[in-house]
Parts: structure tokens; C-alpha cells; sequence
């Protein structure tokens, strides 16, 4: 019995871990993500969060990809909300304590808030 058949259909579900979360809508990528507060002319519309990671995927997956990842996730949140700008509130990267062979960052969480701006 040959029982490397049965793990072929898990293959995209281990690759998709490896890869930055890619923005739902191409206009997304337009919304301006900075620390700098808004304009005084600006409306807040709501806060937003994006996430990317997790302990399983984490081997596999780069720092960097886990932090774009986020990113293209809180501008897809702010996107779908009107926002064409979004002040990061906190940014958070989990790093791995348990195993130093297991090192680096397994997750990214970026929290926001989102304004339509009249220019950006």
C-alpha cells in the first residue's frame, strides 16, 4: 500500500503557509499604511487588524512574508471600510521561546485605525 497519495491533496495547504497573504482586492494595496496621524481633515471609519501566521506554518514561512501578509490584510479590512489611510496602533510579532531550533517570528498582528482622507 502506497500512502503517499493520500498526503498529495495537503501539499497547497502546507505551501499556502509560506507565502504572504496576497490583498483580496488590487485596489487595496492603494490604502496608505504609516504611523503618522491622519490629516485633521480625515474621518475615522473604524479599526482594523490584519494577522498572518501561526506555530505550524511558521518554519516555513519568512519574517518578512509573515509582516506583508498582515499588512495586505489590514488594507483589504480598511478597503472593504471606504479608508484610503491607516495609522498603525500597535504592531506585534510572536516569537518562538520554546525551541531555539525553532526561532524567529510565528506570527504578526498590526492594529490600526482606518480614516477616508480627501488626499493621501
Amino acid at each position: 500500500m502506497n500512502i503517499r497519495f493520500p498526503l498529495i491533496p495537503l501539499i497547497p495547504i502546507l505551501a499556502s503557509g509560506c507565502v504572504a497573504a496576497p490583498l483580496v482586492s488590487p485596489d487595496a494595496g492603494q490604502v496608505l499604511v504609516t504611523r503618522n496621524a491622519p490629516a485633521e481633515e480625515c474621518m475615522f471609519v473604524g479599526e482594523v487588524l490584519g494577522s498572518q501566521g501561526n506555530f505550524w506554518t511558521a518554519e516555513f514561512t519568512s519574517d518578512e512574508d509573515l509582516v506583508r501578509g498582515a499588512r495586505n490584510r489590514m488594507r483589504d479590512e480598511a478597503y472593504n471600510l471606504g479608508a484610503n489611510f491607516v495609522q498603525i496602533e500597535m504592531e506585534s510579532q510572536s516569537h518562538n521561546t520554546a525551541d531555539e531550533s525553532l526561532g524567529g517570528v510565528y506570527s504578526s498582528v498590526i492594529i490600526g485605525n482606518a480614516y477616508i482622507c480627501p488626499k493621501v
